[in-house]
Order: C-alpha cells, then structure tokens, then sequence
C-alpha cells in the first residue's frame, strides 16, 4: 500500500504544471559492495553482536523514469526502482554477548548463510549541467549530473543454512533510506545517450526471524551501506 501511495504521488508530481519538458526513460545494470556491518540479534539467550558482518558483491540493475524542464533545463524529477542482493555468506566473526550457543560471556560465532534481497522505489531530484549543445543534441552530448533522493525499501532476509534461525523462514522489512549519486550521460544517436553512475544507498533494515530451537521471534538488525557503479541507456524525448 505504502509502494503504491508513492507511486502515484511520484507520479503526480511529474505531470504537475503546464512547463514544456524533456523526458527521460533509463535502464540500467551493474555491480554493487555492501559495507561491512553489524548484525544485531536478540535471540532467545539474550543480545549478540555479530562484528563487521562481510556481505556478497550483487548485481544491481533497475530503471527510471522523469523529466528535465525547459524553463530550468538543468533540473529534473525522477521516479527510480531498483534491486540488488547483498547475500551474507557462511563466514567466523567475533560475537559481543550472547552467542548462538548460548553462552553470553562473547567470542566466536558463524552466520553461516542468509540471502538478503532489496528493492526499493525512490523519488529522485536531478541536476545536470547540459555541455556542448548541438542541432541533434540541443540539451547538451554531454552531461554531468548528481542525484539525490528517498527511497522506501523492501528488504527480505531469508536464512538459507543456519542453525540459529529456521531456514528458509523469511521476514520483510519495510524502511526509508537515502541515495545519493553522480555521473555522466553522453549523446550516442537521435534521442539515445549511455551513462555511467555511482551511487551510495543507505537504509537499517529490521526483521524478526524464527529462532530454530524455541520457534520464537528472533529480531535482527543491520546498515546496507552500498555503493553501486552502474552503466545505462537513456531515451530521451
């Protein structure tokens, strides 16, 4: 429900006022790199720490769609989805408090394997600076740009082979994050440029799993700090 509200108001803030403009239809594909994390549990022997928890590289890939207005052709509005999954890999890390064998006094524990899944919609403001306008490119072939917006993400967190959750008992986590980007899109044919983009994406995901030996709640939580380096089509009209 939440997705679709901000849908439609993405949808009618573009198509709001009687300004000419140049519209933008985007796909994309990529690489993204999760930072490393903290993962919090509260599970049934009590809280632990999993320390600086490594997360997988993913494929990022998604589109976007908006507008460049002619009375400010430097500015833009834009609706962004987009995906990638920064799966948790088996892996040793140091635990603070309690581990999963319930001895609370900290030490050593696994994570052992959990796919992480986002995917999030974002409301986008763009600025470009349009560069070397001709008769075929009258918006500029080439164009810097940053990017700035705020997405609501769905994260799914699904345990795979652990002994601390039961397996494949998933949890979604709805949350509001920030992303903030920059690249440069250059003129190739008749309404058609190629850009290349980095962004950073931010948001603290918060599930509750299934403990696998009293079938309780289990909270945990994490930061998805990743950066994403992406290259694209752009149609533009």
């Amino acid at each position: 429900m939440r997705v679709a509200t901000c849908i439609m108001v993405a949808c009618l803030v573009l198509t709001a006022g009687s300004v000419s403009a140049e519209w933008f239809a985007d796909g994309y594909i990529g690489q993204s790199f999760t930072e490393k994390s903290d993962v919090t549990v509260h599970n049934s022997a009590g809280l632990g720490i999993f320390r600086d928890v490594e997360f997988d590289r993913s494929l990022a890939y998604g589109g976007r769609f908006g507008r460049f207005f002619d009375r400010a052709p430097f500015l833009g509005l834009g609706v962004d989805v987009f995906t990638f999954s920064p799966r948790i890999g088996p892996q040793r890390v140091r635990v603070d408090g309690c581990v999963p064998s319930g001895d609370c006094n900290g030490g050593q524990g696994g994570t052992n394997k959990l796919d992480v899944n986002a995917l999030a919609i974002s409301f986008d403001l763009i600025l470009r600076l349009p560069l070397l306008k001709t008769e075929a490119a009258p918006w500029g072939s080439v164009q810097p740009y940053i990017t700035a917006g705020l997405p609501l993400f769905k994260t799914t967190v699904t345990p795979r082979t652990t002994a601390q959750f039961r397996n494949h008992d998933e949890d979604t986590d709805y949350s509001f994050g920030y992303k903030l980007g920059g690249g440069i899109a250059l003129h190739v044919a008749q309404n058609l440029m190629l850009f290349a983009e980095y962004r950073l994406t931010h948001v603290h995901p918060s599930v509750e799993l299934r403990d696998a030996a009293t079938l309780h709640h289990a909270p945990l939580r994490m930061d998805l700090d990743t950066h994403s380096v992406l290259v694209g089509l752009s149609a533009r009209w």
